[in-house]
């Protein structure tokens, strides 16, 4: 029995942590809040960043000055896409945040929820890194500040 144990134990240390495969990034179609429908499916243009946000999420607001910075500052290199959980929020609510917030890229609607559980979104704000494949190369759950996401960005462009 100890050998067993011990076995165990020692295939767990052998498993390579902190390094798990990269996962598909799920294929989206979502309305923004323009009306306008947007499917998001590889490959992409550009490498995309989608983040998860409501409304009514302190830090979502705090988060969404640095968005637009980024969107402004690597729009040549890198599509933002900010999908609003509005199953658990509402278009007004939505439309109103980004318009305060001077929103420059695409609102999406997720009207069901389909799309935060296909990307199992457990949290707001949650950002999806996407290479050009459709490759998720990063995943950042709450807010980190201006400095970690531009940091996800150049590393997801590759500067």
């Amino acid at each position: 029995m100890r050998q067993m144990i011990l076995l165990v134990v020692l295939f767990c240390f052998w498993i390579p942590l902190g390094q798990p495969a990269a996962a598909k990034a799920p294929e989206l179609k979502l309305t923004d809040i323009n009306q306008k429908e947007h499917e998001l499916k590889p490959p992409y243009d550009r490498p995309i960043v989608l983040n998860f946000w409501a409304s009514w999420c302190g830090p979502c607001k705090m988060e969404a000055p640095d968005l637009v910075n980024l969107a402004e500052k690597y729009k040549d290199q890198v599509m933002i896409y900010a999908v609003n959980m509005t199953n658990q929020d509402s278009e007004e609510g939505a439309y109103m945040f980004a318009k305060d917030h001077g929103f420059s890229f695409p609102v999406l609607l997720d009207q069901t929820g389909e799309a935060s559980s296909l990307y199992r979104v457990a949290a707001v704000p949650t950002t999806f890194f996407v290479d050009r494949n459709g490759e998720i190369v990063s995943v950042l759950t709450g807010y980190g500040g201006a400095e970690l996401l531009e940091t996800r960005v150049r590393e997801l462009i590759g500067k």
